[in-house]
């Protein structure tokens, strides 16, 4: 079957999002080549509109933004995500200090696949990230990207990042662990990191059988300290092999946020859990 795009447009119903920004000192290790600890945490401020959110930071320490908005032309989620550490900040610290920056955001959205024979559908997710000369190569500075195909059974989007099960887990777990006591069954998952200026592909597939529904879930990070950028604001693509048999499915979203404010152009959780995931 012919990639193509899928025949429904996204809606509210098939499609959330959320996200963070936030500004932290960061405390030099011996070398002065990494932060040894964080404190001091700003979080930025969040935006919702019915196909989308971002959220957006800016102060002494550094800036980042997010932004996730339903694409009509593909039916998956646009993703981006840019963070940046002011090479002037020094902060305290035994060995001295600077800052650390990150943008995180997530978005699911739902499918019914409308066929009458089993399906072997592929999600391909290709990554390319800007890293400034003197942010690449760092463990710290990275730029990340998730995905997942999962059940719509026992899963909803909760707004509420302090709930026990946070919204992004099935792009970051596949099995219960700290912060995500419940999951729904995990169809097929990746998470893949660039420490550096480059591109990186990711393709996950699972076989649907007739009727059958899901989730896409996908998420995108930048993280920089130090001075440096990591700039993953333009160049996160994903793509079905096929589309054609797909409609949309909602979402189960709890809570709703109370406003949808539009977006503005140009608007962001490395989650302690990422980090202690890949260390």
């Amino acid at each position: 079957m012919a990639a193509s795009t899928a025949s429904a447009v996204p809606t509210q119903s098939s499609f959330a999002a959320d996200t963070f920004t936030f500004t932290a000192d960061c405390a030099y290790d011996a070398a002065q080549t990494e932060c040894a600890s964080y404190d001091n945490w700003h979080t930025g401020t969040n935006t919702y509109s019915p196909t989308g959110a971002g959220s957006s930071i800016a102060d002494a320490r550094g800036s980042s933004w997010t932004l996730a908005e339903a694409d009509a032309g593909s039916y998956l989620p646009v993703l981006k995500a840019y963070a940046s550490s002011a090479p002037a900040y020094q902060s305290g610290g035994p060995h001295g200090g600077s800052s650390m920056v990150d943008a995180t955001i997530w978005a699911v959205q739902g499918y019914r696949y409308t066929g009458s024979t089993p399906f072997a559908l592929t999600l391909t997710v290709t990554l390319d990230s800007q890293f400034s000369e003197d942010a690449g190569g760092g463990t710290q500075n990275h730029s990340m990207v998730a995905v997942s195909l999962f059940d719509t059974g026992g899963y909803v989007f909760d707004y509420d990042q302090n709930a026990a099960s946070n919204s992004q887990c099935p792009m970051i777990a596949t099995v219960p662990r700290w912060g995500c006591a419940t999951l729904p069954d995990i169809f097929a998952r990746d998470q893949q990191f660039l420490y550096d200026t480059g591109t990186l592909t990711i393709s996950i597939s699972t076989v649907l059988d007739p009727g059958q529904t899901f989730y896409v879930g996908s998420m995108l990070d930048a993280n920089v300290c130090c001075g440096g950028v990591v700039d993953s604001s333009q160049t996160l693509r994903m793509r079905f092999n096929d589309a054609t048999l797909l409609e949309s499915y909602p979402v189960a979203v709890v809570p709703e946020p109370h406003t949808w404010a539009m977006m503005l152009g140009g608007l962001a959780l490395l989650g302690a859990s990422l980090r202690r995931q890949r260390r």
